[in-house]
């Protein structure tokens, strides 16, 4: 809604600046806006079509067919969603794009139209012509093309290819926010008569409405330097210097939102407030006080606390100690914790050692614990510091002493040991020499650390990770797995998300890293390799450096996103649909799918997913290479977004950014619950974990060897299925003979009962026993601390 009243606020002031000057001037396209289910706004002319496919075999039929997809094509990308599915409403009028601004270039009569863009070798900047080269591969080496900007409005830029011998048709389209607002003026300033005032204000409006609002204080001023009779229109700059606030206080706010307070409170404490109106100013000072009232929460909080501990006498060593923990933790990402003793603090019937277990309780195992026994709370103490001791050692006859001596104490009960799992911190430390000496937060690991002790994969996986700024080990936070392309290096990618490195601001200053995502890029692939190859190695890698890092750093299990670029994104989509019980959601960025993702259609309806790719990129349009396995992800119960960009080819598409990340952070984009009913596909080793089913050896029929499918005789994908059904039974089907139930009471079964298992003609039984060996086990080899498995069944026994 944020949104909505700010373009407003900036169509509002347009209409103040420009007044009648520019009527006459302005063509409006109409378009209309969207809302899905997500609550995200798509906005455009708005197209129903049958399908995605534009292969010569499909569209025979295609008058026939129903139209299920929503196309939304806003002039610079065409969005394709689900109507059904995705869409939450009737669509609205809204008002379109202003197209106020063309150029003159010396576009060809006609020409060879470019419909498959190759690799782009180099582009430079735009001259103060509005002309730029750009190079692309082909068949029969570089190609340099001529490109001129044709068309500019507030969303996009037209380029188009100019006069040449030989010509070509090429009508590119990219984000008028990827090119910076300097190139523009440079070009205005060349290209606009600068006598011309209607002409002037119109350039003033452009970087209005394309919410480039320092460069149109600059180029107001100037024009009201250059005209006198604008003389009044001083007073308009101030309505700037507000657009410019407004957004300063977002990026505070996106900041705060983030778990980065003290980089909010530089903002707020050094915004301009003589400069801007008495809204704004109470604005700042309502959300400097809000962060100071956390900061004196936490402070009462731990006086009060400290207080009732005095009253209990001789103090316990262990309620001292997680008391220095409170002292130093507390702040507005862990005040929750401490909701039950907030509650009580004052009450005059509850006595002080309930509330003090109260709160020691809430720290250890989170709001809602209710645990009022002070002796219980003070042996939990113990229960979790051997927990995590367990979790982070390799030692297996030490993880056995740990498990004999949780036997003897109270609070040992496996209904504890999970609270408290969920809120322990990272139970292992970077290990010695990993951290960059340059940038804080960021860790090497394995080979790009420079080790070069043989060791396994599984041991130290070669990946680099970067921490959000503020990070704070006992605030959960989002997660990105990012692979690269096989043959690039993994902090590439890990930059493209996270942003280069600031001196000036100490940290990285990406979109990862606004928005408090920790950036986790794998090496994943050899050396030389150039593709993927759809292999378990490769999954592998990819896997153990996510587990790696779960056990060092605070990631929020619920809230991983796999994304990549090129060969990277095509591995993302491979890997997402191959284990759909981990992730949130998918981004991928000019991927190639093929093999297993062709068969792994059913998995998707489980996995969020954004693509997003050139309408001319690689041999021959996507729709055509693409479009069937497109179409099978376009299913109304699936989440899915197709983004193609209009006359781009392979690139990275950074522009998409913003975009991206309204998406992910949509709050419906979280791992789902772990279903009762499944159904799921698999054909290859490895993909044989699906939520609480486990499968043995796969079936030869099944097991496909991805690095010999073009020489299968038959493909076809392994059905399984899962159900937890009425009196606590359980029944599963899939290519195996055998099989490993993993339990949990969330999945519909209570563990306190027997649990019936019907997977062969005669059904077997499973009593849980309350040992807590398996879910320690589980937790330390999968690092997932939110979901852990309680109790294991081998089927058959």
């Amino acid at each position: 809604m944020r949104t909505q009243t700010f373009s407003a606020k900036v169509r509002i002031a347009i209409g103040a600046i420009l007044c009648a000057a520019m009527v006459g001037a302005v063509r409006v396209r109409a378009d209309q806006r969207v809302i899905l289910k997500s609550g995200l706004a798509l906005e455009g002319f708005l197209v129903d079509v049958a399908s995605l496919n534009e292969s010569g075999f499909s569209a025979g039929g295609a008058q026939s067919q129903s139209r299920p997809i929503l196309l939304v094509d806003d002039g610079l990308r065409r969005v394709y969603v689900h109507r059904r599915g995705m869409v939450a409403g009737e669509p609205q009028d809204v008002r379109g794009v202003e197209r106020t601004i063309e150029f003159k270039q010396l576009s060809p009569v006609s020409g060879d139209p470019i419909q498959a863009i190759g690799d782009i070798l180099s582009v430079s900047e735009f001259n103060e012509y509005a002309r730029r080269r750009i190079a692309i591969r082909s068949h029969d080496g570089p190609v340099e093309i001529v490109q001129g900007i044709t068309e500019l409005n507030a969303r996009y830029a037209k380029i188009e290819a100019l006069k040449s011998k030989p010509a070509y048709d090429w009508d590119m389209r990219v984000s008028t926010r990827s090119i910076r607002p300097e190139t523009f003026q440079k070009i205005f300033r060349q290209r606009i008569d600068q006598n011309d005032l209607d002409a002037r204000l119109m350039v003033v409006r452009f970087f209005m409405e394309s919410e480039r609002y320092r460069a149109a204080e600059e180029e107001l001023t100037r024009a009201i330097r250059d005209f006198p009779e604008l003389e009044d229109m001083k007073s308009q700059l101030s309505a700037l210097l507000v657009f410019q606030g407004e957004r300063l206080l977002d990026e505070a706010e996106r900041r705060a939102d983030a778990g980065q307070p003290q980089f909010a409170r530089q903002i707020f404490s050094g915004f301009p407030m003589e400069s801007v109106g008495r809204t704004m100013r109470e604005r700042v000072k309502i959300a400097i006080e809000e962060i100071d009232a956390t900061d004196q929460q936490a402070s009462d909080l731990i006086q009060s606390l400290r207080y009732d501990i005095e009253q209990l006498g001789e103090p316990d060593p262990a309620i001292e100690r997680i008391y220095k923990e409170i002292e130093q933790g507390l702040s507005g990402a862990t005040l929750a914790r401490l909701s039950d003793y907030v509650r009580l603090k004052d009450s005059k019937t509850t006595p002080t050692e309930n509330r003090v277990a109260l709160a020691i309780a809430g720290w250890m195992m989170g709001p809602g614990s209710g645990e009022t026994n002070l002796v219980v709370v003070s042996s939990l103490v113990t229960v979790r510091d051997l927990v995590a001791e367990y979790l982070g050692s390799a030692n297996l006859v030490r993880r056995q002493e740990i498990l004999e001596q949780l036997k003897g104490i109270e609070g040992a009960q496996i209904e504890y040991v999970a609270k408290l799992i969920e809120y322990l911190g990272p139970v292992k430390p970077w290990p010695e020499g990993a951290a960059d000496e340059t940038i804080d937060g960021m860790y090497r690991l394995g080979s790009l650390a420079g080790e070069t002790e043989t060791r396994t994969i599984e041991e130290h996986p070669d990946y680099i990770i970067q921490l959000p700024p503020e990070y704070d080990p006992l605030r959960e936070y989002p997660c990105l797995l990012v692979l690269p392309p096989p043959n690039a290096h993994p902090e590439l990618e890990l930059t493209w998300w996270a942003g280069d490195f600031n001196p000036a601001m100490g940290s990285r200053t990406g979109h990862a890293m606004r928005n408090g995502y920790i950036v986790v890029s794998p090496r994943w692939g050899r050396p030389t390799q150039r593709l993927y190859e759809y292999t378990p190695r490769e999954h592998d890698n990819v896997l153990s450096s996510l587990r790696h890092a779960m056990r060092r750093a605070s990631i929020d299990a619920d809230r991983v996103f796999i994304t990549g670029h090129g060969e990277g994104a095509t591995a993302a989509w491979d890997i997402a649909l191959s284990h759909p019980d981990l992730w949130a959601g998918l981004v991928c960025v000019n991927a190639e799918p093929s093999k297993t993702i062709g068969h792994y259609h059913d998995n998707a309806r489980h996995v969020p997913m954004y693509l997003v790719m050139g309408n001319a990129s690689g041999p021959g349009a996507p729709l055509v290479r693409l479009g069937a396995i497109l179409d099978r992800h376009m299913h109304v119960r699936n989440d899915v977004t197709v983004v193609m960009y209009r006359g781009r080819g392979r690139e990275d598409f950074y522009e998409e950014t913003p975009e991206l990340f309204k998406w992910l952070n949509v709050p419906t984009h979280v791992r789902k619950p772990i279903p009762r009913d499944f159904e799921a596909v698999t054909m290859r080793q490895g993909d044989q974990f699906f939520w609480w089913l486990e499968l043995g050896p796969l079936k030869p029929l099944v097991d496909t060897n991805p690095i010999l499918w073009d020489q299968e005789e038959r493909i076809r994908a392994g059905e399984i299925s899962g159900r937890i059904g009425g009196n606590n039974s359980v029944s599963f089907n899939g290519p195996s003979d055998t099989y490993e139930l993993w339990l949990r009471p969330d999945i519909g079964l209570d563990l306190s009962k027997p649990v019936v298992i019907r997977a062969r003609s005669t059904p077997q039984y499973f009593e849980f026993d309350g040992e807590l060996e398996t879910i320690l086990e589980d937790v330390r080899r999968r690092a997932d601390r939110k979901r852990p498995f309680w109790a294991s069944v081998r089927v058959p026994s």
